[in-house]
């Protein structure tokens, strides 16, 4: 991702710090969907942690989470990636 940073003609490439978590939790749960089709209980962790690594999850972070439980939900699980979306579902949601 790039950003002008004010010149003309003049673009730099995003870090990751500076790229919005909620970005970061899509482009993960993008990576972790498009390997099988399927989220596991590591690649909704992961997402999950995205949003957390500042101790809170704002209103886009929950959008996102949200958005990737419902996607998750769509699709074929085992009863463990089941219980742990409803376990993010009770102390988020």
């Amino acid at each position: 991702m790039t950003k002008d940073n004010g010149s003309v003609g003049e673009k730099r490439t995003l870090t990751d710090q500076e790229i919005p978590s909620h970005i970061n939790m899509v482009m993960e749960s993008i990576r972790s969907f498009s390997n099988d089709g399927r989220y596991s209980i590591e690649e909704i962790e992961r997402v999950l942690l995205i949003a957390l690594d500042d101790g809170q999850i704002n209103d886009d972070e929950k959008r996102v989470l949200a958005s990737v439980l419902e996607k998750a939900k769509s699709t074929p699980l085992n009863d463990e990636v089941k219980a742990y979306i409803a376990s993010i579902e009770k102390l988020y949601f």
